[in-house]
Order: C-alpha cells, then sequence, then structure tokens
C-alpha cells in the first residue's frame, strides 16, 4: 500500500501560489515562489519543499529555456484542491 503524502503548511502553501498561478495559465519559477510566500524562508528552504513535493508526485519541474518552472501534476491537484460538496 502506497505511502499517504505528508503535507506541511509551508508545503500548503507553496502549492496554493502553484495552482492559483497555473489556474491563471501560467507557471512559477523558484524565484517567484520565494517573493511570494508569505513565511521568511531561504531558497534551499523554498528548494527542499519543492524537492519533497516532486518526490510524492505533486509537481514537475520543467526546463524552460535558463528556467526551471514547477507545474502541478494531477495527483498535485487532486490532493491540494477543496473538494465539492
Amino acid at each position: 500500500m502506497p505511502k499517504k503524502p505528508y503535507r506541511t503548511a509551508h508545503q500548503r502553501e507553496l502549492m496554493g501560489h502553484i495552482l492559483k498561478a497555473a489556474g491563471e495559465g501560467k507557471f512559477l519559477t523558484v524565484s517567484e515562489m520565494h517573493a511570494a510566500i508569505t513565511y521568511g524562508a531561504s531558497y534551499g528552504a523554498v528548494r527542499k519543499s519543492l524537492t519533497a513535493l516532486e518526490e510524492q508526485d505533486m509537481i514537475q519541474r520543467q526546463k524552460r529555456g535558463r528556467n526551471t518552472i514547477v507545474v502541478p501534476t494531477q495527483r498535485g491537484y487532486d490532493w491540494f484542491r477543496p473538494k465539492l460538496a
């Protein structure tokens, strides 16, 4: 049986920014996410949270020229979107 993903408050906030931007038709870079977060964290902490989300198959990183963008996967949408009643 697969292990249930662990979602911290910081990961939830990051996914909120990722999903909001994806809904608007754009994808964020790590530096854009670092500027958007409300908690004080280093770039390394943001990258570590993104690595954990990537290992849980919630996001994918894709190269776009010199930048790397973060794209949510279907599993990321399913786990972090509120359920409609």
